[in-house]
């Protein structure tokens, strides 16, 4: 999840290789081709390490990232690309089957955040059909029956977008596990409403989870103080999700799903004082905040292509039945879509490139896919012949192979396997040979000649 002039921390792990230590090696983090944050590291002969490299982000929309070692001898793996995005606005779509739900969302989301970052519209949940969805980020649906909108929740979840999901004030059991189920998550499970003067809090937080990230003034003392809960799903992500905070019965009251290239978070609780305190305790407002930031943030850079792969590529938002692709090496290709196909996605295989690849629909940037060298090509240790000829009688290799030494010309050897050895020589020196011969038999003949004749 990045914010502008937030830091944005990156992970890299180097390895050394060789057979020689390696001191003072320095680990550089360049974003959009300027070096912002270095690390000198230590390695011994086959040790990793990572490098912790952090930067602020200064740039709105998408941004280039590169990690790199200084240069040894072999250039080809000293740098890792990837990228990030960082959104000027965010669109957000909130559907409800009761508007009055609404409220306390819409006034956290416009409470903490910059003026205008957030865009809402708010819609009946019957609305849907007729709403554009490629316009909006993030979809934030309070309802406990959504089943008729699935099918177009389920596209924009295929899109690689997000949505929260709060159960409506309105209860409705049944309606709100029907509806989970149709989007592929856990069903809700049983309703459960306290005895008056009872309520339940939260028993575990997963603090390390990035919608916490930049909430808290000293990190290190992260406290959060409960809500009390007198209404909730007892929901359980049963392997198909995981538990960002759970209650003190064990069930779960935030869980994120991963759905069809999309992300959900689902809430147990209504966002109403009629279900708990939640809406005025001081996590409420930057919980929602940080969680719509986050199912915003687009994390293209978690696609790790390696060079030669095919890219799959998310044009939803294209504009234009052409798709223009400028490569790292700045070469342009173009992909002519198949209107009739309806489909959001393209694949690009001509990858051979390492760095960042853009997909523009006009001047409008759709994406960036990153592709970097596989880092199996970095081990240069290999096998002996005898462990070679074991592995291709372990595999069954019936044909024919050659060993090229070192000093040996790899193109000269290439061209004899293929086309044989060349023997004009050969007959030459037979040819020679021949001629000596004969010479010969033809001075003894002569001699034997010149006997007979005196």
């Amino acid at each position: 999840m990045n914010e502008k002039d937030k830091p944005v921390k990156f992970d890299a792990t180097i390895k050394n290789y060789s057979d020689r230590t390696k001191d003072n090696l320095v680990v550089s983090l360049f974003i959009n081709g300027e070096r912002l944050a270095q690390q000198s590291l230590n390695l011994n002969p086959g040790e990793s390490k990572i490098a912790n490299l952090e930067s602020s982000a200064k740039t709105f929309g998408y941004n280039e990232a590169l990690v790199e070692i200084e240069e040894d001898d072999l250039l080809e793996d000293n740098k890792k690309y990837t990228s990030f995005f960082i959104p000027e606005k965010i669109p957000v779509l909130i559907l409800a089957d009761n508007l009055n739900d609404t409220k306390l969302i819409e006034a956290a989301l416009k409470s903490v955040s910059d003026q205008g970052y957030f865009e809402l519209t708010v819609k009946k949940v019957e609305q849907i059909s007729g709403t554009q969805l490629n316009s909006y980020q993030v979809i934030i649906i309070i309802s406990s029956n959504f089943v008729n909108a699935r099918e177009k929740v389920n596209q924009f979840l295929s899109s690689g977008k997000g949505v929260i999901i709060f159960p409506s004030s309105e209860t409705n059991p049944t309606g709100f596990n029907n509806s989970l189920s149709a989007i592929g998550i856990a069903s809700a499970g049983s309703f459960v409403k306290t005895e008056r003067g009872q309520s339940i809090q939260f028993n575990e937080i997963d603090f390390n989870h990035p919608v916490f990230e930049n909430i808290f003034i000293d990190e290190k003392k992260k406290q959060v103080e409960s809500p009390d809960f007198y209404s909730f799903y007892k929901i359980n992500p049963a392997g198909k999700g995981k538990r960002i905070i759970s209650l003190e019965d064990e069930s779960s009251f935030l869980s994120q799903y991963s759905v069809t290239g999309g992300k959900i978070l689902l809430f147990s609780s209504s966002p109403v004082f009629t279900w708990s305190d939640f809406p005025i305790k001081s996590i409420f407002a930057p919980l929602i905040t940080k969680s719509v930031m986050y199912l915003s943030s687009k994390n293209i850079g978690d696609e790790n292509y390696l060079a030669g792969e095919m890219i799959n590529v998310n044009v939803s938002e294209r504009t234009l039945p052409q798709i223009k692709v400028i490569r790292p090496d700045n070469r342009e290709d173009f992909i002519n879509m198949d209107e009739n196909l309806k489909t959001d996605f393209v694949s690009y295989g001509s990858t051979f490139t390492s760095g960042n690849y853009k997909f523009f629909s006009g001047e409008k940037l759709l994406t960036l896919s990153s592709v970097n060298t596989d880092p199996a090509e970095s081990a240069t240790e290999y096998l002996s012949e005898s462990e070679f000829d074991e592995y291709l009688e372990k595999i069954n290799f019936n044909g024919r192979h050659i060993r090229i030494d070192k000093n040996d010309n790899p193109g000269q050897m290439i061209l004899q396997a293929r086309f044989g050895s060349e023997l004009w020589r050969y007959f030459v020196l037979i040819a020679i040979l021949l001629a000596l011969v004969e010479m010969t038999i033809a001075r003894n003949a002569k001699k034997e000649i010149d006997g007979m004749t005196s």
